[in-house]
């Protein structure tokens, strides 16, 4: 996979850009696009005919729709390559977040083996005062204490930032992400019983968002992207909703 799998795609300024290009210009340009985002310097090389293959342009073809489809790159005369502002721009915004979601999950992880190491000692601490004659009254008081630590998923809750980006630092499907992030509280706030008791929320979402990944088929021509802010504004009309139904 890819070190950057997602592309950010914003349609309205594509088109914006793009409407006067023709259907063939149109998968050339976006073919071009894709083939520079997933390489490690972000462009592509001054060579009419690997760019001619990878917009799976014959010769020929290439040679007609390149002054308009080029025409949104800028040429390199030192490197010589192609680079385009844009994608330049999106490639770093993409790379500071990743960078950020690392940075955030290396500092839980660290309070968390912090934690464990304080718990250790005050353990041995109690170990060595430990009555050991009301051993029994001892393991029902933890068995009741494990119980008491399990609680369920309220109407009122939502998936908190930092579980989505954990989610985006494993590389899933920005896509895949946000739609299970807005069915994730709807689901879990309708179960009863036992089942709907979970000692640790956190690892049900990443044991539920695992298993979504893997039920999903990818397929050729799914959409390189997606817009935040209408998956943002989706989920405000299923809070919404949800507040109307009160």
């Amino acid at each position: 996979m890819a070190e950057f799998p997602f592309l950010p795609l914003w349609a309205d300024a594509y088109l914006a850009d793009t409407r006067h290009l023709s259907a063939e210009e149109h998968g050339a340009y976006l073919l071009l696009i894709m083939e520079a985002w997933r390489r490690a310097d972000c462009a592509l090389p001054d060579n009419d005919t690997l760019l001619a293959k990878l917009s799976c342009s014959t010769p020929e073809r290439w040679a007609v729709i390149k002054s308009t489809v080029m025409d949104f790159w800028q040429h390199d005369g030192r490197t010589k390559k192609y680079t385009q502002r844009r994608l330049q721009v999106e490639r770093r915004k993409v790379a500071d977040k990743k960078e950020k979601a690392r940075d955030s999950a290396a500092r839980r992880w660290n309070k968390t083996d912090l934690t464990h190491a304080n718990a250790m000692r005050t353990q041995c601490e109690r170990n060595a005062n430990y009555n050991y004659s009301n051993i029994s009254k001892e393991e029902d008081t933890k068995v009741s204490s494990k119980k008491e630590r399990g609680s369920r998923w309220t109407s009122d809750q939502e998936v908190p930032p930092d579980w989505i980006m954990w989610a985006e630092d494993q590389d899933f499907d920005q896509a895949l992400i946000m739609r299970e992030a807005a069915k994730f509280p709807d689901y879990w706030a309708g179960i009863s019983g036992a089942k709907g008791v979970k000692l640790d929320w956190s690892a049900t979402w990443r044991n539920w968002i695992r298993t979504a990944a893997q039920r999903v088929t990818q397929k050729p021509g799914n959409v390189i992207g997606f817009d935040r802010e209408a998956v943002a504004r989706e989920m405000e009309k299923i809070r919404n909703a949800k507040k109307s139904k009160i």
